[in-house]
């Protein structure tokens, strides 16, 4: 099939599972995948109970329904005291009086919060946007602010409190949810501030002073005493009818949420997010998508049904794909959907990225590859580099990474190439809808990003963690198992001499196979050496780390009476 330049958006819906790609120029740029058991969680809100209030880490512990009770930051505690409020705003307004920008205008309702990040990463966030190491004096005082807010949150959070609050970050690893009770309702021109004492924000994407301030104007008359809304960026030069329609919607959520509050008992589910089509249609539709297929009839008719509300005049890009290969397959992105649990991508000037996970954060090395020695290695070195910043952004946003990243470049001797290859960098992180800091590169041509993570990875989701290494990538050497098998018979050997005890080994059956192939039967060994009848059986269940022995006399498992196992 031919690639298109264009953007597109492609819904595969298989069995229970509904995949929604976007395609830029031809190639996979993210994926967002739902299953019945794994629900996205963003948005929802819910009338918690406060399990625990925790001062040393500023933070509270709620409890929502989940596996994990939820962790509320002392700074994502909402209050509708403006004296309160003002502690922890910036000192800047927003032009026109508008309030506090939305930084990147699409995803308003995640905003990314300094407490939800490490100590490292919030560092990095400050240098990128100071320019220095050091926190200015404004920036001091504004922390002393926030530690006066934060103390007087204390005092009025208290356990078995019924508080409303919103999902912001999906449960990753053992942590809980991410929550806030800075209420917000996302819709496709506006995003509703149902506590925001009035204040109306434009996305920062809407450069034109005109439009932002007739986009304001307009809003703050729609809106109700009380309420605030952060205006989007597809808001721009849409009609007054159609904003209206918007907030009418958004309203209706809100009145819907308060009746429903009348009669609930926490832990309860007060409000669930729209579904993942209608969710992806208000985040991702724009001018920019010539395309939108989708390979079920539901998803089509839902899809059809929010276009011809949200952007009549592109109903006639929406497609119903009746295909004989699968749509992925005919739209020639199943490579890329699998190539996401790779760990090297190639670029196609030979060069190569790894990306490699670990517990604090992710690391990308950057390597030439066979294109090293066809040019100058300066030349070379940053034509690599430039092309794996494309790449690196790519596979970002492809495999949901959050966190710390940090990328190893190939070393350059010219600052100007380094810096060349930070301004690429920083031009491809503008398309990606998650918020992220970058800082410049090194002397040691090391790259700091940190990047929004509101859900586990994709990699995280879409895979379970390897039974051989643990997640590690590297299983424990076979002669390390027998070796730790010998030190626990001789244990068991010291308690039991000349007793000529009977036992079952069982390992699994490729530590059997160096046993075999000793000089002297290991089992005759063993006996020489403790006077015990030792059967050697294999066992497929044990990993190559793990063995049980079993008295043959009560067929007992006896392996963790005589050693650590």
């Amino acid at each position: 099939m031919k690639k298109s330049s264009n953007k597109q958006l492609l819904m595969n819906k298989t069995g229970d599972e509904i995949q929604v790609a976007l395609v830029e120029e031809g190639r996979l740029v993210e994926l967002i995948i739902e299953r019945p058991e794994s629900r996205r969680s963003i948005g929802d809100i819910y009338l918690g109970r406060v399990h625990k209030v925790v001062e040393g880490l500023k933070a509270a512990f709620v409890d929502i329904g989940q596996k994990s009770d939820g962790f509320l930051h002392f700074s994502d505690v909402g209050t509708t005291n403006e004296d309160y409020r003002a502690l922890i705003e910036d000192d800047e307004d927003d032009d026109e009086n508008g309030g506090p920008d939305d930084a990147d205008g699409d995803d308003a309702p995640q905003a990314d919060r300094a407490g939800d990040e490490p100590a490292a990463s919030a560092y990095i966030k400050q240098a990128a946007r100071s320019g220095s190491k050091t926190p200015s004096a404004d920036d001091q005082d504004r922390a002393e602010k926030r530690q006066s807010y934060t103390q007087m949150i204390a005092g009025k959070l208290k356990p078995n409190d019924s508080i409303l609050v919103q999902v912001i970050k999906e449960p990753i690893s053992s942590k809980g949810s991410r929550l806030t009770s800075d209420i917000t309702i996302a819709g496709r021109f506006m995003v509703l501030l149902p506590f925001g004492g009035g204040q109306v924000a434009v996305s920062r994407r809407v450069i034109a002073r005109k439009e932002r301030s007739r986009l304001k104007k307009l809003v703050r008359s729609m809106l109700p005493e009380g309420f605030g809304a952060i205006i989007r960026t597809v808001a721009e030069d849409q009609e007054e009818t159609l904003l209206k329609q918007d907030l009418e919607k958004l309203l209706g959520k809100w009145t819907q949420i308060e009746e429903k509050l009348q009669d609930a008992a926490p832990p309860q589910l007060i409000f669930k997010e729209d579904t993942i089509i209608s969710s992806v249609l208000r985040d991702s539709l724009t001018s920019e998508v010539a395309e939108i297929v989708a390979n079920s009839p539901v998803i089509y008719k839902e899809t059809l049904n929010y276009i011809e509300w949200a952007a009549p005049e592109m109903v006639k890009n929406v497609t119903f794909y009746q295909g004989k290969l699968p749509l992925f397959e005919g739209y020639g992105i199943a490579k890329d959907v699998e190539s996401i649990f790779s760990r090297k991508v190639w670029l196609k000037s030979g060069g190569y990225i790894i990306i490699e996970h670990t517990e604090a954060m992710v690391v990308v090395d950057v390597n030439s590859g066979r294109y090293a020695a066809k040019r100058e290695q300066e030349e070379n070195s940053l034509k690599t580099n430039l092309e794996a910043a494309r790449e690196v952004v790519r596979q970002l946003r492809l495999r949901d990474i959050g966190g710390i990243i940090v990328v190893d470049f190939i070393d350059m001797l010219d600052q100007k190439n380094a810096k060349k290859v930070y301004d690429s960098m920083k031009t491809e992180l503008r398309n990606d809808r998650a918020k992220s800091n970058i800082l410049p590169m090194s002397d040691f041509g090391i790259m700091q990003i940190t990047r929004e993570r509101i859900r586990p990875s994709l990699m995280q989701r879409m895979g379970d963690q390897c039974p051989a290494c643990g997640g590690s990538g590297v299983v424990q050497a076979r002669f390390t198992t027998i070796n730790q098998i010998e030190r626990w018979l001789r244990k068991y050997a010291l308690q039991h001499s000349m007793q000529f005890q009977q036992l079952d080994l069982y390992v699994s059956p490729t530590v059997i196979e160096p046993l075999q192939n000793s000089d002297l039967k290991t089992e005759l060994k063993w006996f020489l050496q403790h006077m015990l009848f030792v059967q050697v059986k294999p066992d497929e269940s044990l990993r190559s780390d793990d063995f049980r022995f079993y008295s043959r006399k009560n067929n007992k498992d006896i392996t963790a009476e005589y050693g650590d196992i």
